[in-house]
């Protein structure tokens, strides 16, 4: 379990708070993008692994194994009755960035 965040916790608050994107990067904390501007979540910053947990924790293995093949993955992701999400992650100087972007409420 990664640290104190919880990915359905987050995918809840960015769904209630209706933001264009939840960002997961590591070395700082989970921010969300709220009207084009962005807003940084109270709490400790995620480390890579924990970005990795995180990610493995909606990713399916084909997904993951597209990340790892390409350095690029994009897929969509129902959070049972919360919200429909669009994920991007990608590997960028050996480090996992990922955006989760609200599409609609399920």
């Amino acid at each position: 379990m990664p640290g104190m965040y919880q990915l359905k916790d987050l995918l809840r608050l960015a769904a209630r708070e209706r933001a264009e994107e939840l960002l997961l990067e590591p070395d700082l904390p989970p921010r969300m993008r709220l009207h084009g501007r962005v807003r940084v979540l109270d709490g400790p910053l995620l480390t890579g692994d924990e970005v990795g947990q995180l990610l493995r924790s909606i990713a399916t293995d084909e997904q993951r194994r597209e990340l790892e093949l390409c350095g690029d993955a994009h897929f969509r992701y129902a959070a049972d009755d919360l919200a429909q999400f669009g994920v991007h992650a990608r590997m960028q100087n050996n480090r996992l960035h990922v955006k989760i972007k609200y599409l609609s409420p399920s």
